[in-house]
């Protein structure tokens, strides 16, 4: 469990005037898909990637024919519009389901991914989806891996990364010899083998290392892994972490920044990007005592800087980005606020650098969901197409208030 306390409640809105949000931009929003939680799936939770055809891949955590969630994609027709078709159907079992995290595709076209639940023990999986052969239209999912939730860790909520010679890295936010988390790898298997190799880089402990890192691992480009871990740390509310190769076939794990809570942050709930300088940019949601804001800190962990702290507006704290960031050609970063916002559905936004004698960036609101059928909670990072267009995903809800589980959406700037 989350383990936070009530030290460091900073006063957010008496240092917000230099990063404040202006108004929202006239965005064109458009839905390219609404699931229906039947066959087609429901509540995705970890946005879209495209490939160079500017079709859709993605994830959903519940629906499919197996009620355990689906990996679909959205066929874009010459005529503008998008076709859904479901890889693949999640039964629960064996192959796993419930996925809470976007995908990850190769030059081959073979999409990888986790599940948050099933699996020999109920721990989830990492899977990969195999394109269909010539003449078929079935795609063929293979597990790599099945966590058990001891050693090996369990529960996977982060997206997956891959580095030249094929090996995945990813976190979980369970299990391990901390049982709060560890950072794996996933080798390819040897020459004549078929298993693939898992390795544990990192288990946490909940102490001042931080714990539950439900995000995605950076792969640097000084050959680092960089993360956050949502929990622990030493004033209880996550840190950025480091994994340095020692030589030895070991990684060693350093503290970046611990997040002290309110205005600081606290609670980052994916991990970080690389701008073309080095810098890293992340994200946290919040939890007790702010709305979240948005950071950058450099890979020797100094100059952490808030760029923005997300104003709360209707919302609750605790529901600024719960996923990660990302950047266009011109440093302009783009996130989703998960339930922000005027109607509290959450937000699209932008932060521009700032100009030469400048000092604050200029964030930027390009849209606020208003609910309903419109969609409901912005847990998704954010896609940058071509021409910045936008793309990402609403989760949905399913209550009193209605029964929406989610869209796929589209913002022209």
């Amino acid at each position: 469990m989350l383990k936070v306390t009530m030290r460091a409640a900073f006063v957010v809105t008496a240092v917000m005037g230099a990063v404040c949000a202006q108004p929202a931009l006239a965005a064109k929003q458009k839905n390219v898909y609404s699931f229906t939680a039947g066959n087609d799936g429901g509540f995705p939770r970890g946005g879209v990637i495209a490939d160079d055809k500017g079709n859709f891949y993605g994830t959903t955590s519940s629906g499919g024919a197996g009620h355990a969630g689906v990996v679909y994609k959205l066929t874009h027709e010459a005529d503008g519009s998008y076709t859904q078709s479901t890889l693949y159907s999640f039964t629960g079992g064996a192959d796993g389901g419930n996925s809470q995290a976007g995908l990850l595709r190769d030059a081959k076209g073979h999409l990888y991914g986790t599940t948050y639940s099933g699996g020999a023990s109920g721990q989830g999986v990492v899977f990969e989806l195999i394109p269909p052969k010539k003449g078929s239209d079935t795609w063929k999912q293979k597990v790599l891996w099945t966590f058990t939730g001891d050693a090996d860790g369990g529960q996977p909520t982060g997206s997956l990364i891959l580095d030249d010679a094929g090996n995945l890295y990813g976190t979980t936010d369970w299990g391990g010899t901390g049982v709060v988390g560890t950072v794996f790898k996933l080798s390819p298997p040897a020459a004549g083998k078929k298993a693939w190799t898992q390795t544990v880089l990192y288990n946490f402990t909940g102490n001042a290392d931080g714990g539950e890192p439900y995000g995605r691992m950076l792969l640097g480009a000084d050959g680092n892994l960089y993360g956050t871990t949502a929990g622990y740390g030493e004033f209880n509310y996550g840190n950025v972490f480091k994994l340095s190769a020692n030589g030895n076939g070991g990684w060693d794990f350093s503290v970046m920044h611990a997040f002290e809570g309110g205005f600081d942050g606290e609670v980052p709930r994916d991990g970080l990007i690389q701008g073309p300088d080095g810098t890293l940019y992340g994200a946290t949601a919040g939890f007790a005592n702010s709305y979240g804001n948005v950071f950058s800190i450099q890979p020797d962990g100094s100059d952490y800087k808030v760029l923005w702290a997300v104003s709360g507006g209707q919302g609750f704290t605790g529901n600024g980005p719960w996923r990660a960031l990302s950047m266009d050609a011109s440093g302009v970063l783009y996130g989703a606020t998960y339930a922000d916002g005027a109607s509290a559905n959450g937000e699209v936004f932008s932060l521009t650098p700032p100009k030469q004698g400048q000092q604050a960036w200029q964030a930027q609101v390009l849209y606020a969901f208003p609910g309903g059928t419109d969609g409901e909670m912005a847990y998704t990072d954010v896609l940058v197409g071509k021409n910045g267009t936008l793309y990402g995903t609403t989760t949905g809800v399913a209550g009193q208030s209605g029964f929406y589980p989610g869209t796929v959406w589209r913002i022209k700037q």
